[in-house]
């Protein structure tokens, strides 16, 4: 009976509307508890790890994923990756958690992967002698980055043969903004991430363009940088129109406006967004949504309507967490349903959009997908 008491107590979880009173001496009499008592041996750094990490997740049900804690490998990921530039091989991979392996979509053209014969559709079954089986992407792509000049082994099958290849580490540009011409009046403008170096590849495509419609693709878009994604929404409209605002824990709200429009009132402006356009994306379609009454075509955005600052600590750890929320031009925001379009359109199960960029060229791309051919559609 005392056994079946211990399994029934173990199931019980605790209400956060409980006050845990004294949390501070009762904090400090579990640890030792813990310390003294639990089967395994741990150290104080150990759980005070646990303990900050467990801090940061238990904030707000509604974004426990994005307050979290980083390890300075993390940092140092997020670091490149919002700078634009990783230090790797240029390879664009899918990866299985069941074997271990990833499937090689792309080698960047005249990057290291490029130049060492990398080739599409090759499977990388190691790095450096390790294998992944019973691990994550993130571990294997940890791997392959590196000191930018340091060497890095991989072991692929390519066809029915395994292919040993070394590269040289390099620092490789990888934001993913592209223009894409479908006729003489109507281009796609496809804005993968918010890096450093997004407004700046987006104001030299919106300079480029030259037509009367332009569709804006922001699907598997991840979001990124809050500020650089207000820059770029800034192109697409007169100087002065607000594109979007913010409000922090005091309620105070910061209005954000252009800095100067690229786009003449002429042109007719749709957006393609899936459930993965996320965040600062979702910010972008909401903002021409409203302020050039740009129609919406796809599926539903993610919903993910705040944004994270990162502070460093002493030990070269770091701590995410969601320091305001922020709203389109009208003051509206879509936590947790995210943007409805105006037009909804699924893509073929078969059809993975991420692959077919990295597979096909764009007219090729542009007969499979589905959803880009409905914003043609509607352009004409």
């Amino acid at each position: 009976m005392k056994l079946l008491i211990f399994l029934l107590i173990g199931c019980l979880s605790a209400h956060a509307s409980e006050n845990f009173k004294n949390g501070e001496a009762n904090f400090k009499e579990v640890m030792q508890k813990i310390l003294d008592g639990y089967v395994d041996k741990v150290s104080p750094d150990d759980l005070y790890r646990a303990a900050t990490a467990g801090m940061l997740s238990s904030l707000n049900s509604g974004d426990q994923a994005f307050n979290k804690l980083l390890t300075p490998g993390d940092l140092k990921e997020m670091k490149e990756d919002l700078t634009g530039k990783t230090s790797g091989v240029g390879a664009v991979l899918k990866f299985d958690e069941a074997s271990g392996h990833a499937l090689v979509l792309e080698a960047i053209p005249g990057s290291p992967a490029d130049k060492s014969g990398l080739k599409k559709e090759d499977v990388v079954l190691s790095v450096d002698g390790a294998k992944f089986k019973g691990k994550k992407f993130s571990d294997m792509v940890a791997s392959i980055r590196g000191k930018a000049g340091s060497p890095v082994s991989l072991r692929v099958l390519r066809d029915d043969r395994v292919v040993s290849l070394t590269i040289k580490r390099e620092l490789v540009p990888w934001t993913q903004v592209e223009l894409n011409k479908v006729n003489d009046s109507t281009s796609v403008l496809s804005i993968g991430y918010f890096t450093e170096q997004t407004p700046t590849l987006v104001e030299g495509k919106l300079k480029e363009f030259k037509g009367k419609t332009l569709i804006v693709d922001l699907r598997y878009n991840a979001g990124g940088g809050f500020t650089q994604a207000i820059k770029t929404a800034g192109y697409f409209v007169p100087k002065g129109t607000v594109v979007a605002s913010t409000e922090d824990r005091n309620h105070k709200v910061e209005t954000f406006k252009s800095e100067g429009g690229l786009l003449t009132d002429d042109v007719n402006v749709l957006v393609v967004v899936n459930h993965d356009t996320f965040c600062a994306a979702e910010l972008l379609a909401a903002s021409l949504r409203v302020n050039r009454g740009a129609k919406i075509i796809g599926e539903n955005t993610f919903g993910k309507w705040d944004a994270q600052t990162v502070d460093v600590l002493s030990n070269g750890y770091g701590i995410k967490y969601t320091v305001m929320n922020f709203s389109d031009p009208r003051g509206e925001r879509y936590p947790g349903t995210g943007l409805k379009p105006d037009v909804n359109v699924d893509m073929p199960k078969e059809h993975n959009i991420s692959e077919l960029r990295m597979k096909y060229d764009f007219t090729k791309r542009l007969a499979l997908d589905t959803q880009l051919k409905a914003a043609v559609a509607l352009a004409r």
